[in-house]
């Protein structure tokens, strides 16, 4: 399945190749993300301190997607996943039968997730996935979910209070934030604030090889507490 034009023609790109034991993805990314940092201008950074993050595959999608497929009971649940970037979660996610609805900050990232949707998911499986334009800081309700999920996410501070309104509106009582996180310090402080803000928290380390490093990931299992 060949990329479309309006990607090859802004990108150089490359088909990334992931294998978790018997799971297997094929995932259409940017081959030098560095190269779209340095066509950013002062003024776009300054703007909202936008960086592609989007269009790297990182080791917490890896360990979020390998999760969804290993058996969280998905099966008819409802799913949102924020900042989906390659869209290598939400796929995993689909696979495990739920209704995806993946979203994203960059129009582009939405462009390159619902490629390789179509390249790894079976017709039925796409007719569950759908995409849209989130901003976190203005996100009001999209739906009401049963699972939230985000992968390498945590990386702002400034980002904690949005992120946690956004999963708390979308979230039906006693649902589920799950968020992939490589052990970052700001990553742990997220997960502290989320615990005393209404979550329940399980977590647990999960290890994922990528691009021939050992790296350690958090998945930590946010749910949403019922009030009395």
């Amino acid at each position: 399945m060949l990329p479309p034009k309006s990607i090859t023609a802004r990108y150089d790109v490359v088909t990334e190749q992931i294998r978790a034991g018997s799971i297997a993805w094929s995932l259409l990314a940017v081959r030098d993300s560095n190269s779209l940092v340095d066509a950013i201008t002062p003024a776009q950074f300054e703007e909202d301190e936008r960086l592609p993050y989007w269009a790297d595959l990182w080791a917490s999608s890896i360990a979020l997607a390998c999760a969804l497929r290993e058996g969280v009971g998905l099966s008819g649940k409802s799913v949102l996943e924020l900042g989906c970037g390659l869209g290598l979660a939400g796929i995993a996610a689909a696979q495990a039968g739920a209704v995806v609805c993946m979203t994203d900050y960059e129009p582009d990232a939405l462009e390159f997730a619902r490629f390789n949707a179509a390249r790894n998911l079976s017709p039925e499986e796409l007719t569950r996935v759908s995409f849209r334009l989130l901003d976190w800081r203005n996100a009001g309700e999209t739906g009401s979910f049963d699972m939230v999920i985000g992968a390498d996410i945590v990386y702002d501070r400034q980002n904690f209070t949005a992120l946690l309104s956004c999963a708390r509106r979308n979230l039906r009582p006693g649902g589920s934030f799950l968020v992939a996180d490589p052990g970052r310090t700001i990553g742990r402080d997220f997960i502290r604030l989320a615990a005393g803000e209404g979550f329940r928290l399980s977590e647990r380390t999960v290890a994922v090889t990528h691009r021939g490093r050992d790296l350690d990931v958090t998945l930590a299992d946010l749910v949403r507490v019922v009030a009395a």
